[in-house]
């Protein structure tokens, strides 16, 4: 799965869980910026300036029914945005090989790349036009710079998001310090090389927009220009092996693991708890087996997501992070492995892009809850320590002691005979 597919199926959560919460009992702007994002998603018209946000794309139905319909119509609709090969600079790139080399303009409707080269993936067409600008501008043998060094000037500077060179400016003046032309050419030409073979497919403005839109109903701030869509709100997944180490665990091994939970629960459970131990690198049968063990026993065998008492125990505990009136309750133990305290709270839902200051119980929703653990194992790396099949500091750094090692032994033993670990 790809980075931008996770994030999408995060975005598409988080979606699902704001819109049906926004305040006032009145249609708002934020309920015009949702209607608009289900129209960019869905491919509607734009809506009317004098119609209200979702009349004419829901029935009729008050309005929590209609912010609970886009709810589910966003939720369906944002893992099917597509991904967009190639960018805008792949076109300027094949239009100066074409000048380089003296061939007529490409055809309208023909993709970048296609009749310089073999047909070939994206990735090796892009090396082979780093290749073929290198040579060509190689063989520029002009002792003034001429109208080639113009556009190979001009392209650097668009690819490298620098300012347009003035008109009065010589090409690759500004650029780089060189002693001659040739050594200005060989400079640029190493750029381009550089500038092509990173380059990264455009994202699809439909990824932008939802972003744009989970960040305004959070609360949050924008997107800086630097980010790619969903960065900043969700953090990027680790890497993950593309053996059969990081195959997704069944429902039927779940339940082998927690013979003692509830089968609707671990139905529930079982997508989040997949898209965790991917995103957090836990790929391994010994990582997953040590994973699923101590979450078995810190949500009482996968059947609760948070803890049952009131949390009036950590009222003014300031390690917790909790000085202000009713923090203890508010921020009680949430998530399969408890994650307690405002402070913690904070710094969860700073990393997983979601206000649990002002939403503490959305911690207990089966996606958080799932994601939260991962966030505290990775936090903590705890990986390390299932690699070397190490329980008990595992349960220290968990339970602060060995409080139920036994069990978590118990569920560490059927998860390494289901997982083979």
């Amino acid at each position: 799965m790809k980075q931008v597919e996770i994030w999408r199926s995060q975005a598409a959560a988080t979606l699902a869980f704001l819109v049906p919460k926004i305040a006032g009992s009145t249609i708002n702007e934020k309920d015009g910026l949702v209607d608009d994002l289900v129209r960019a998603l869905n491919n509607l018209p734009a809506r009317p300036e004098d119609r209200q946000p979702y009349a004419g794309i829901l029935p009729a139905a008050d309005l929590p029914t209609w912010r609970s319909r886009a709810a589910l119509t966003l939720q369906a609709s944002v893992p099917k945005i597509p991904d967009v090969e190639g960018s805008i600079f792949d076109g300027a790139i094949d239009d100066l090989i074409r000048f380089l080399r003296n061939l007529p303009p490409r055809t309208t409707g023909r993709s970048p790349y296609s009749g310089l080269f073999p047909a070939a993936n994206l990735t090796t067409w892009r090396k082979q036009a780093a290749q073929t600008l290198v040579a060509a501008i190689a063989n520029i043998t002009d002792p003034k710079t001429n109208s080639a060094d113009g556009r190979i000037d001009d392209l650097i500077r668009v690819m490298s998001g620098l300012t347009l060179r003035p008109i009065l400016r010589k090409p690759y003046e500004g650029l780089y310090q060189a002693p001659n032309l040739t050594e200005h050419r060989k400079l640029a030409a190493r750029r381009l090389e550089q500038l092509i073979t990173g380059l990264k497919d455009d994202f699809n403005p439909k990824d932008v927009l939802v972003d744009s839109t989970i960040r305004v109903l959070n609360n949050l701030s924008p997107r800086r220009p630097d980010q790619e869509p969903y960065e900043g709100l969700y953090p990027p997944t680790a890497q993950v092996n593309q053996d059969n180490t990081s195959g997704l665990i069944t429902q039927e091994q779940l339940i082998a693991i927690a013979p003692y939970a509830q089968r609707d629960r671990l139905a529930k459970l079982l997508p989040h708890l997949n898209t965790t131990m991917q995103r957090y690198a836990i790929t391994t049968p010994l990582r997953k087996a040590h994973f699923l063990a101590q979450l078995g026993h810190e949500s009482d065998g996968f059947n609760t997501n948070e803890e049952y008492a009131s949390g009036a125990a950590y009222e003014g505990r300031r390690d917790l992070g909790n000085t202000q009136a009713g923090d203890g309750v508010r921020f009680k133990g949430r998530g399969l492995i408890q994650v307690t305290g405002r402070t913690n709270y904070a710094d969860c839902g700073r990393a997983l892009g979601v206000d649990l200051i002002s939403n503490p119980r959305r911690l207990a929703d089966f996606d958080l809850a799932c994601l939260s653990a991962g966030w505290y194992w990775d936090t903590r790396k705890l990986n390390n320590h299932a690699d070397r099949d190490d329980i008990l500091t595992i349960t220290k750094i968990i339970n602060g002691g060995t409080n139920g090692l036994a069990d978590r032994q118990s569920y560490l033993a059927r998860a390494k005979r289901v997982l083979r670990a």
